[in-house]
């Protein structure tokens, strides 16, 4: 039974609450630190959310403020939290590391003029959401590109200037070129209006081009994260050995401060995570010191359960009975393998079109070591359910030229573009080698692993593998589903993909 309130009561909560007499409602209009606050009570308080939030405005335990009446609306909004509580955070989620209270205070913020480079950083944090400025849609200022302070202090400066500018000069002075030859082979649909088809062909260049813009070209970044994941972030940001990432962790930190300032009061570097990298790094250029990277295929499975069909059929059945594993896998193994099949089939045979599989798939993780260019690589990995190592961007395993360039007569300029920042970057990483990544275009390859589960390579495969995909992380995709067929050809075929080779010349 939804409680009642009088008049007065309900007039306080009218601009906070989304209604006041239904069980299911929204907050709005109240400081992030105060919606921690009323959901941190659900945990130690008998009254309602809404009983709690007149108790804190009558008790004076929140403060109003009064703003400027606005013209389409004469609400007040609830301008900040009050001391009593700040105290509230700082008793149970720093004093007696509740932390779970800060997941309920989030925080979104701008990102804007960053470098290719920093924005990595800042997606590998894995519970957070991200929209970043598009290479397919938006065409980059030719300068604006990152100047790193070490590179700019440092005999290499004119040498970065000149060929980040090079780079960008080209990359704007083909675009018109690049989008009348694609305009030239790529026919109007019949229900495609002019402004659709100029707009098709211009993502198509920009696509192309991409290759061609440096790591240190400058990007955009909303983010949306609660406090709990954000001081995570910050604090590896902070640690980061990139002075860029430790300036935009300071600038971060500071502006989330303004919307959840006591649950980033910690935030700050860590010992562990900065001591603990120079330590491995050190370790691995002790044991690999005069080897050189095997030449192996871009996409290979290293790990996989050798038993997958078996501990999927278990981990389907295990949710529908009350046995432990242990006995449903041995009733499991006794199974023919067509009885198996049928298990797998009537589970996943339904999903309709925007049907993902259910969640038994996750007990199933396969391993990936990815070569991959770098504008692949950014868009590859924001897909954040999944465990993901990268290595460094180096200029060790060469560069990847979209077919387009060399069709539309471009191998020497875009060869050039390649030539000069291979160059830059090996004379730069003599003395400064992990800011020397700057330089390198988009089209250079680096390594990554990456862990998946089951589930989630379906919902990979299936997006990544699609026509409206990029070609180069749409070959990744068709690779990785070609990677799991071959082991385990009856849980593959369940995986929507889209294996055609999609070529606009023909």
């Amino acid at each position: 039974m939804v409680e009642a309130f009088t008049t007065d009561e309900i007039a306080i909560l009218r601009p906070y609450v989304t209604n006041v007499d239904r069980p299911i409602f929204a907050l709005h209009n109240l400081p992030e630190e105060v919606v921690a606050v009323l959901f941190a009570y659900y945990s130690r308080s008998r009254e309602s959310l809404r009983r709690n939030l007149l108790t804190l405005i009558r008790d004076k335990d929140l403060d109003l403020e009064e703003r400027l009446t606005r013209e389409d609306s004469g609400q007040a909004d609830l301008a900040r939290a009050s001391q009593k509580a700040k105290a509230f955070h700082e008793k149970w989620v720093v004093g007696y590391g509740h932390a779970s209270v800060a997941e309920h205070a989030v925080a979104h913020l701008a990102i804007e003029d960053v470098s290719i480079v920093a924005s990595k950083v800042l997606e590998d944090a894995r519970l957070a959401s991200f929209t970043e400025k598009s290479t397919r849609y938006v065409v980059f200022d030719p300068d604006k590109f990152y100047r790193e302070p070490r590179l700019m202090a440092s005999p290499y400066a004119g040498l970065y200037q000149d060929t980040c500018v090079f780079l960008l000069d080209t990359y704007s002075r083909l675009m018109e070129q690049v989008a009348a030859a694609v305009r030239a082979e790529t026919p109007r649909g019949e229900r495609q209006t002019e402004r659709a088809h100029e707009a098709a062909c211009r993502a198509k260049a920009c696509d192309i081009l991409r290759y061609i813009l440096p790591a240190a070209t400058l990007t955009n970044i909303g983010m949306t994260v609660n406090g709990r994941a954000l001081e995570h972030l910050l604090t590896k940001l902070l640690s980061h050995p990139l002075a860029e990432a430790r300036e935009v962790g300071a600038l971060v930190k500071a502006e989330a401060q303004g919307v959840i300032p006591t649950l980033l009061k910690y935030a700050d570097a860590s010992a562990y995570l900065r001591e603990t990298g120079e330590a491995m790094e050190a370790l691995a250029g002790e044991y690999f010191a005069n080897t050189t990277p095997a030449d192996i295929r871009a996409v290979s499975l290293v790990w996989h359960p050798e038993d997958a069909e078996e501990r999927l059929v278990a981990s389907i059945l295990y949710g529908y009975t009350a046995h432990p594993l242990s006995q449903v896998v041995e009733r499991v193994r006794a199974l023919s393998r067509e009885e198996k099949a049928r298990i797998v089939d009537e589970y996943l045979r339904r999903r309709g079109p925007h049907d993902q599989p259910l969640r038994a798939l996750e007990h199933l993780t396969y391993t990936f070591d990815i070569l991959v260019d770098f504008g692949a690589f950014r868009d590859i990995q924001r897909h954040r359910m999944v465990t993901q190592t990268p290595q460094e961007s180096a200029a060790v395993h060469g560069y990847s030229t979209p077919p387009e360039i060399v069709r539309y007569g471009l191998s020497v300029d875009f060869d050039q573009c390649m030539a000069r920042a291979q160059s830059a970057y090996r004379a730069i990483a003599r003395d400064l080698p992990r800011e020397a990544q700057y330089v390198l275009p988009l089209a250079f390859r680096k390594r990554v692993l990456f862990t998946w589960n089951l589930r989630e390579i379906h919902h990979f495969v299936q997006l990544r593998s699609g026509r409206q995909g990029h070609v180069s992380y749409r070959s990744i995709a068709q690779q990785v589903f070609r990677e799991l067929e071959r082991v385990h050809p009856l849980l593959a075929q369940y995986i929507r993909v889209d294996l055609n080779d999609y070529d606009l010349s023909r």
